[in-house]
Order: C-alpha cells, then structure tokens, then sequence
C-alpha cells in the first residue's frame, strides 16, 4: 500500500487567516522584496545623472539583464525546493553558449530561423547533458549535490575553454542578434519575454501539478517522500535535466545578445540566482518555494547592479554587495526556518 504524502504548504498558505488584507500583506516576504525594489528604483533615479536609470532605455537593458538571472533562478528555486543545489549552472550556460555559438557560426549563411531553432536546439541539449550527469553523480553516486555540483563548475568551465581554445566565440551572426537578441516586442527585449513566458509555466507547474507537489514534498522529508513511493532518485535526476535545459537557454540568450560568448563573466551566476531565490522566499533548506518572490528576488539584484554603474560606482564594488546580500539572505533564510521549527513543535 502506498503512502500518502501531504502536500507541503507554500508561502502564501502560512499566511494569518485573519486580520486586514494590509496587516497580511506586512507579513509577506514578496511585499517586502517588492517594496526594497521600489525604494532602490527612487533611490538610484535621484543619485543617477538626469534620472538616467529610469529612462526607457535603461528600462530594457534592466529587462535584458533579467533575462538569464531569471532563467537561472528559476532552475535554482526548484533544485532548492527539493533540497538540492547546484553550483555548476554558470558553468552550464557558459559551455552552452560555446556550443551554441559555434554552431551558429557553422550556419551564418542560412535563414535566421535554422539559426534560432539549430542553435537554441543544441544549447538546450548540452544543459541537459550537463543536467544529466549531475544528477546521476548525485543520485547514483550519492554524492552530496553541493559538492557534486561544485565539481562540475571545475568539469565544465574547463571544458568550455577546452572546446573555444580558452578564447570567447565571435563571429557569431549579426542576423541572430538583430533578428532575436535585441528585437523588441511591444517595447520589451525578445529574451525578456521567454524568460518570463517560462517564468509563468514554471508558476503553474509548481502550482498546479502533481510535479510541484512531488518538488516540495522530497524538499520536506525525503524520507517521508521515499516512503510514499515517489521514487525520488528518478524524479531528482529529471529535475537536474530540466534544470540544465533552463541553464541550456540561458546560454542561448546570452548569445542572442552580445553576439559573443563570455567565458569568463559567468563564474558567479549560480551563487546570484540562489540568493535571488532565497531573498524572494524559497527555503535552502528545501519543501518552500516562491516563484513570484524569486522574480522580485532577481530583479533587486539587477537594480542593484544596473543602478551602482549609473550613479559612477565602479563594478568591483558589486562584488561586495553581493556577498553582503547574499549573507542578509542566508540570514533570513535560518529566520524562517526557526519560525517554521517553532510553528511545528507548537502544534
């Protein structure tokens, strides 16, 4: 006979069932995400040279920059609810762009939609390649996934360099950059829109299907959930492939963009989605995760990044601020795990 596994509560449905919809909404770690992005936003419009940082172009360099960090915060937020990290997702975009790149460079000469769709294809592979044998080291060779993971960065940041020669990829057609990278729809840069149309599908798959449930409930008592039959081994290494096609995706976007690949400037990435997706109220601890927080977790970092060049900070100093966040951020995540200890031994 199988177990039943009780769906574990997401952030929303912690919420006090009384009191004003105002009182409620002070409680809510997404309104306080949400509220910090609004403050910067006034903050760096003032400081910033004739209110450049609000301007409408500066608007869709923000969206732009948003659109990998979310890709990657939403693989993270995932792996997060289900109790597993994974350092190793720069390094998977990085190797997938390289790829990507050359073989859009293969295809400079044909249409731009067999460039979109052959280039795109083989990211989205290679990140599932990559996926793939991070989850069976994890789930075959029992491998911690921190340690696993931060392995592969080393695996497939080296192996980027060997397939480029340790030189960025250029040459990449200019047609894929106008045509994709920085087209706009209704104003809005094309990569911003995918990322938020599979910000959207990751929401309701965590909402609304039995995949979200099974997500949540491994991250609450893998114990519990082996028990109940869920077969986790499997459903964690499918949820590493999936993971690694969102990197796969990134890595294409990226490309899309810059017309060039950047070996170098993706190191960090994952150690930013996972305090995008800590800030917006996923647990690191696994079983609570908050697509929507995760979106105004991602984007207070690109304010934050965006706004300290505006106003003449030079970059080195993110460095610092990322790591200051990135420890307010583990901060409040062992809040919120005391808070969810107390609430349990209270009942």
């Amino acid at each position: 006979m199988i177990a039943s596994v009780a769906a574990p509560q997401d952030p929303e449905s912690r919420l006090p069932a009384r009191g004003s919809f105002f009182r409620r909404m002070l409680v809510h770690n997404v309104f306080w995400v949400f509220a910090v992005n609004t403050i910067l936003i006034i903050v760096f419009t003032i400081l910033s040279r004739n209110n450049t940082f609000f301007s409408p172009d500066n608007i869709r360099n923000l969206m732009a920059d948003s659109a990998t960090a979310l890709l990657l915060g939403i693989a993270i937020a995932f792996l997060l609810g289900a109790g597993e990290f994974d350092i190793s997702l720069g390094a998977n975009l990085i190797l997938s762009s390289v790829v990507a790149g050359k073989v859009s460079v293969a295809l400079q000469n044909q249409e731009l939609f067999v460039i979109v769709i052959s280039s795109l294809s083989v990211a989205i592979v290679t990140g599932m390649i990559v996926g793939l044998f991070n989850g069976l080291v994890v789930t075959h060779l029992r491998v911690n996934s921190l340690i696993a993971t931060l392995a592969s960065l080393g695996i497939f940041t080296g192996l980027a360099d060997i397939v480029s020669n340790g030189t960025d990829v250029t040459g990449i057609p200019q047609t894929l950059q106008d045509g994709f990278g920085l087209l706009r729809v209704v104003g809005m840069p094309v990569p911003f829109l995918v990322s938020i149309v599979l910000w959207v599908i990751a929401w309701l798959f965590l909402k609304y299907t039995r995949f979200g449930l099974h997500v949540l409930a491994m991250g609450s008592s893998r114990t519990a959930a082996d028990r109940a039959g869920l077969k986790t081994g499997n459903k964690i290494t499918r949820l590493f492939v999936v993971c690694g096609a969102l990197a796969g995706v990134a890595g294409f976007l990226d490309i899309t963009r810059f017309a060039a690949t950047n070996i170098a400037g993706h190191t960090q990435d994952s150690l930013a989605a996972i305090t995008a997706a800590v800030i917006g109220g996923s647990l690191l601890a696994g079983g609570v995760v908050s697509i929507v927080g995760l979106l105004g977790g991602v984007i207070l970092a690109v304010i934050l990044a965006n706004g300290l060049i505006v106003i003449g900070v030079p970059s080195y100093y993110q460095l610092v601020v990322v790591g200051v966040i990135l420890i307010i951020a583990v901060w409040l995540d062992q809040l919120k795990k005391t808070e969810k200890s107390i609430k349990m031994f209270a009942r």
